[in-house]
């Protein structure tokens, strides 16, 4: 979790800030505690889940500067040094614009992993850096700190930048990082040369470049023997922690993957990555590495609702520490959510369902009005009348679990016939209104430290300055909107892959469309008690809607329900189960609860979307409406 202002889903990026910055508001959770393991690792996550912050947070000089409460612990449990390189846009960009895009693959590939191997040997030296304290005015605890005595330095970089073919520098860490990145500018100029040049000649001319088939790990290997036997301290673990590591070149990727399996007992790897790829070498390959027994996958998003509530929980807690409300709880700011039923624990439970009750009032206006939750009642042999003089097992079973579909159907239903339009036709603070509450506004940030700082630290700014508690649902419901419509907003600006077969269909469209089937399937039909709210990528889905569902849940609209926890990474949406982010929820009116799971096809419309030898046939079932 960092600090940041400005749009929720493009500003508070922890990709800007140092380390010093990012453990000032930093929150540990079991993700963390994983991590924290002298273990390979593969975090997975969507943008804004806070993979960034994590890597970060393994650097010594966050390490020596985190405040949060139990910092201690964590700091103690850590034996190794972490190594941060961050793979941004930029960097991959440059990276495919070597040469102008005229070289032979074979030649681009070497001098993007040179690109690569240069990135990577500057972040050991801002490790030794790191290491030694450098720069870092804010250290409350020493994690093995190294101090050189006077000369070591000199020796240790001289040495190093032998074997790294630098040369005419001042020997310290500062020259040495400096020529690191003189060395990525000399390497766009070798390729823009050869680019000219052509082929004739150019393996010799490679060839007489020797930093050009540095090995990374190798290089770095020997970095640190230097650094840790002219230090005088024993040879310990140094966790390569890899950003963003789907932006870099699918070479760098399986570079980076195989070396998960190297025999060089030195490193931990700390990847992270998108939910979903393409690229099958990360699992399937003969080579690859294996879940489990060579590395632990982190999956930074939650299938189920509650398993985010202590994470939210915590990141609260520190919110209101920053803006001097320690006291403040969820619920005394927020109030109770819309769908919350009293708790099976709960000594008012009977209360809760007392004829005159606000539950009771629901059950009744719904029975009223809904002919086929009726039927339902009778079926169960249930007594609207008699609610709280139920067996209180009976009661947990049949009344407590619908609850919430029974709130969001009464919501929604104006009489015998629910209404013919979704929410998002005329989006409004209304429409939104049962979203509110702490526990609705929890699951609706998903777990995702973006936005849940963008959304809840606008709630807790507005208590603050109004100094009145809990927080009106109509001011809850204005924000809430408004994060959704960004959300809405952000997936809009994803690139469409062109179809020759048919229109492009971009993510709105396709999740609209499935979540009108949810909603429609929780309001409009016949009352079920586990209406649908999760579905499965079928053999029937055509393949070009794979590219855009993998685009949604790289971004965060569709959350992965695993069937297995231990296949994490996703290289094939077929046959796996998906829900949408409950982000979504306030604009499309479906219910913030898992469901259950419903074929793909089946919401598409099944004959239209077999694909034909030609190719999937256009599907007109899915509204391309963008303003809608």
């Amino acid at each position: 979790m960092n600090r940041s202002g400005g749009s929720i889903f493009e500003s508070i990026n922890a990709r800007t800030l140092t380390p010093l910055q990012v453990s000032e508001t930093f929150v540990p959770s079991a993700h963390f505690a994983d991590l924290c393991r002298r273990r390979h690792s593969i975090v997975l996550g969507p943008r804004g889940s806070g993979k960034t912050t994590l890597l970060k947070m393994l650097q010594p000089s966050a390490l020596e500067s985190w405040k949060h409460v139990d910092a201690g612990n964590y700091v103690n449990s850590i034996d190794f040094t972490g190594i941060f390189v961050a793979t941004d846009i930029s960097w991959s960009k440059q990276l495919s614009l070597l040469g102008r895009g005229v070289l032979e693959p074979s030649i681009a590939q070497l001098l993007s992993l040179a690109c690569f191997t240069t990135h990577a040997l500057k972040a050991v030296v801002t490790a030794f850096q790191q290491r030694m304290g450098i720069g870092n005015s804010q250290s409350i605890r020493d994690i093995g700190r190294v101090k050189l005595v006077p000369g070591t330095e000199s020796l240790i970089d001289s040495e190093v930048a032998k074997t790294w073919h630098v040369v005419g520098i001042t020997p310290s860490f500062f020259s040495l990082r400096q020529a690191m990145t003189r060395r990525l500018l000399e390497i766009r100029e070798v390729a823009s040369r050869e680019a000219v040049l052509g082929s004739v000649g150019q393996q010799e001319r490679l060839a007489d470049i020797p930093y050009l088939h540095l090995h990374f790990l190798q290089a770095a290997a020997y970095a640190i023997e230097v650094f840790e036997d002219e230090a005088g301290i024993s040879a310990g673990k140094w966790a390569y922690s890899f950003d963003e590591l789907e932006l870099a070149p699918e070479s760098i990727q399986q570079e980076l993957v195989s070396s998960i399996r190297s025999t060089d007992e030195r490193f931990l790897f700390k990847l992270a990555l998108n939910p979903f790829t393409s690229n099958s070498y990360l699992l399937q390959a003969p080579s690859s590495p294996a879940p489990g027994q060579d590395f632990d996958q982190i999956s930074l998003w939650y299938a189920e609702r509650r398993s985010a509530r202590a994470f939210c929980e915590g990141l609260w807690t520190e919110l209101a520490n920053q803006k001097g409300v320690k006291d403040w709880t969820p619920r005394a700011v927020l109030g109770g959510s819309y769908f919350e039923a009293p708790s099976e624990e709960s000594e008012d439970e009977r209360a809760a369902y007392a004829p005159g009750s606000r539950w009771a009032k629901r059950f009744k206006a719904l029975a009223a009005k809904d002919q086929t939750f009726r039927a339902h009642l009778a079926q169960r042999g249930i007594d609207l009348a008699r609610l709280h003089l139920m067996d209180h097992e009976v009661r947990a079973a049949e009344i407590r679990k619908i609850a919430p579909i029974v709130a969001l159907r009464d919501f929604y239903r104006k009489g015998d016939e629910p209404d013919d339009e979704p929410p998002n036709s005329a989006r409004s603070r209304k429409t939104v209104r049962p979203y509110v509450g702490a526990d609705s506004i929890f699951a609706l940030s998903e777990g995702n430290p973006r936005i849940f700082i963008g959304l809840v630290g606008v709630l807790l700014d507005i208590a603050i300055r109004k100094g009145v508690l809990p927080i009106s649902p109509s001011v809850q419901a204005d924000q809430i909107l408004e994060t959704a419509e960004k959300f809405s907003a952000m997936l809009r600006t994803i690139p469409v892959e062109p179809s020759r077969s048919r229109p492009s269909i971009g993510v709105i469209p396709l999740l609209r469309t499935i979540a009108r089937y949810f909603h429609a399937d929780a309001i409009k039909g016949d009352f079920k008690a586990e209406p649908c709210g999760s579905f499965g990528v079928d053999a029937r889905t055509a393949d070009d809607l794979l590219v855009v569902l993998g685009q949604a849940l790289n971004a965060g609209a569709i959350i992965y329900v695993p069937d297995d926890e231990g296949q994490i990474i996703v290289t094939s949406l077929r046959g796996k189960r998906f829900r949408l982010s409950y982000l979504l929820a306030p604009l499309y009116g479906f219910p913030i609860r898992l469901g259950r799971k419903v074929a793909l096809s089946s919401i598409l419309g099944t004959s239209q979307v077999v694909p034909t030898d030609a190719g999937p046939v256009q599907m007109e079932f899915i509204e391309r409406d963008e303003n809608a």
